[in-house]
């Protein structure tokens, strides 16, 4: 049983608990630390002012092969290599002339017997890592006589390790505080009409809330008085405040402004815009792209064939008589040095953490290095209409009449229709709906794509579509081409149009996808050619497809995939699930529905559709990122290694090649961390 000295929020195990007594399945023990991601048997003990700062864990999370102990502990570190440095000068000096060899030996194991430790485990595990090459590269100097050449490159080793690993934290931090926007607190109405503080995960759906000013909204809630302005950076990106008063929704780990303001909750804990965020932060993790995955098995095939080469490098040429034992020996040991993997097993899974991060930072969660890459391919954009370009708040703004029938009677039924149905056509009809009038509905039938049927008032009502009208052979010629019509008991009866408004940046995303080399744009949408048309044109979409069925919208897109590399579809409602599934990358707009999240492989969170292009060009970078690195690694370490095999490369170009190559990449990789965006 672990035990925690505080109440903190762990992951261990792949457990979440926000209690003193943790059962997670690793074995160890939190003192202040508030984050422990590690999933391996270990302790931890935070530096007083610096709760888990550094954790030491004998394994390495940073990927496969690397081996790296991570124990960057600033005053351990700093201590460690600070005693060693001196033991190193002092065995320079002529007074201890005797004992130099000694000195030299206690000064590397002073920087270096944790990393010796962990590398004599790697032995026993079969795990061949890095600090297993060090500790063989280490042993084998003293052996030979190479004190001085062994007590440097532990120190350097050391060193190294210290330096980078404060870029990695650097950057996990940032990462990080992406989760830690999920308020703990609610103050709850009681039945006295009093507030009180509780546990958010105690507080069910349809309470009563109080937020104060400066406090984090805890759960999903809607506004039932007072007004205020909300910072919901945290959540979208974006820092503009937003104002909110009575009837507006309110996100959770969003800020309140200066207004109090007096909520019902419309979700629990777990079910909350926060919580649901964060899941799919973590979720991003699991799915690993070419790249990365290419990388893990490289580290694992690498690491055992370096070390054969290594021992055929020190062992045939002296039995070929092409020179000594010693000076084959001392070659190796650069060799095993300069091979080390870490530069590439670390860097590259950062340069995807870092990019998803940076996307997160813009409003955009990325599910996973798997679609960064997709992303950054991606050269056909198709678009649902309704609410993704278009605001989705729908009017209506005409009514037609026919068949003897007057347009206050066409509005009056046809808003009665529509009030049993969630499509957002049918919210913006039903909102016309007359409060005295109150008619018996049975049989209601809602018919995906096409509209409803029903009986109300013992009349047969179809509203919808013309498609629905002409399958059951109503006579359509009176009607004008309006996207709801009308017919009761067969026969027309009018027609309802419905406007939707562009939303602001649409012309400018879609332009933005054409600068970051996206060849084609698509819109696919179930509203009629008329208005299609329109939002097209004023969007600036290369092609449209109106009148389409859900299922439609399936068979448009499997074409259009067979036409590009990597097609990518956002939308926003349920209808369009099975589309986001179908496409090479599903794109989902805000926190709309959960099937469409669910499908999707990209959310907005921000429901600005420019942090789409925001998401391109980061993955265009981090693709860049983690190319550079992968080269820059194998070139230096391929010259290295031949420098190293003919005797030319001395240890600190080996010590460079692994530590400082590693250091170089993973500073470049967080540098994706720092990208502002671009105008559009």
């Amino acid at each position: 049983m672990n035990e925690h000295k505080k109440d903190i929020l762990c992951h261990c195990g792949g457990q979440e608990h926000n209690h003193k007594s943790c059962s997670c399945e690793s074995e160890h023990s939190h003192e202040v630390h508030e984050h422990c991601s590690c999933e391996h048997k270990h302790e931890h003990s935070a530096q007083e002012g610096h709760p888990h700062d550094h954790c030491s864990c004998s394994d390495c999370s940073c990927g496969d092969g690397c081996g790296h102990q991570h124990s960057a502990g600033s005053a351990k570190d700093l201590t460690a290599l600070g005693i060693s440095a001196v033991l190193l000068a002092v065995s320079f000096l002529p007074a201890v002339e005797v004992f130099s060899p000694w000195l030299m030996v206690a000064s590397l194991l002073v920087a270096g017997f944790p990393l010796f430790i962990q590398g004599v485990k790697s032995l026993f595990r079969l795990n061949f890592n890095e600090l297993l090459l060090l500790t063989i590269a280490v042993v084998a100097s003293v052996c030979i006589g190479e004190y001085f050449e062994a007590a440097i490159v532990t120190i350097l080793f050391r060193l190294g390790e210290m330096l980078e690993e404060r870029a990695v934290q650097k950057s996990k931090r940032e990462i990080e505080a992406l989760t830690s926007i999920r308020p703990d607190d609610a103050n709850l109405q009681q039945e006295d009409g009093s507030f009180i503080t509780v546990d958010a995960r105690e507080v069910p759906i349809d309470s009563i809330i109080q937020i104060r000013p400066g406090e984090r909204i805890p759960l999903d809630c809607v506004v039932l008085s007072g007004s205020s302005s909300v910072d919901q950076s945290s959540l979208t990106g974006e820092s503009i405040p937003v104002n909110v008063k009575e009837g507006d929704q309110l996100l959770s780990s969003a800020i309140n402004g200066g207004g109090l303001l007096i909520c019902k909750t419309t979700s629990d804990f777990s079910g909350s815009f926060a919580n649901r965020m964060i899941a799919l932060v973590e979720e991003s993790s699991g799915q690993k792209g070419k790249t990365e995955n290419f990388i893990t098995r490289f580290a694992k095939v690498y690491t055992p064939i370096i070390m054969v080469l290594a021992a055929a490098l020190a062992i045939l040429p002296p039995l070929l008589g092409m020179g000594s034992f010693e000076m084959w020996l001392s070659r190796c040991l650069v060799f095993l040095v300069a091979s080390c993997p870490c530069a590439l097993v670390i860097s590259i899974p950062l340069s995807f953490f870092a990019g998803i991060g940076g996307c997160s930072k813009k409003g955009v969660i990325v599910k996973g290095s798997k679609y960064m890459e997709l992303l950054s391919k991606a050269d056909c954009a198709v678009f649902d209409k309704t609410g993704t370009l278009t605001t989705g708040k729908l009017s209506v703004t005409r009514v037609q009449s026919v068949g003897g029938y007057s347009e206050k009677e066409v509005l009056q039924v046809a808003a009665a229709a529509e009030s049993m149905s969630n499509h957002p056509i049918a919210q913006a009809i039903a909102a016309h709906q007359q409060q005295d009038f109150h008619p018996q509905i049975s049989d209601y039938s809602e018919i995906s794509g096409k509209g409803i049927e029903m009986v109300m008032d013992g009349k047969t009502i179809l509203c919808g579509s013309r498609r629905l009208l002409e399958e059951n052979n109503v006579d359509i010629q009176a009607l004008d081409n309006l996207p709801v019509c009308l017919a009761i008991d067969g026969i027309a009866a009018g027609g309802v149009e419905i406007s939707d408004s562009l939303r602001e940046d649409a012309p400018a995303t879609l332009k933005g996808l054409k600068q970051a080399g996206v060849e084609e744009t698509v819109m696919l949408t179930g509203d009629n050619e008329a208005n299609a048309q329109k939002i097209s044109k004023q969007a600036g979409v290369d092609r449209f497809f109106a009148g389409l069925l859900p299922q439609d919208k399936v068979s448009r897109m499997k074409e259009l995939k067979s036409r590009h590399k990597v097609t990518l579809f956002t939308g926003d409602g349920i209808n369009d699930a099975p589309v986001l599934a179908g496409a090479d990358i599903g794109v989902a707009m805000g926190f709309g529905t959960d099937a469409a999240i669910e499908a999707a492989d990209v959310v907005l969170v921000s429901d600005r559709l420019l942090s789409l292009v925001d998401a391109i060009h980061i993955s265009k970078k981090t693709m860049g990122v983690a190319r550079f690195n992968i080269a820059f690694a194998l070139i230096v370490k391929v010259v290295v290694l031949l420098l190293g095999a003919m005797g030319l490369a001395q240890m600190w170009m080996a010590v460079f090649a692994d530590v400082g190559v590693s250091i170089i990449a993973v500073l470049n990789s967080v540098r994706i961390l720092g990208w502002k965006g671009k105008n559009y």
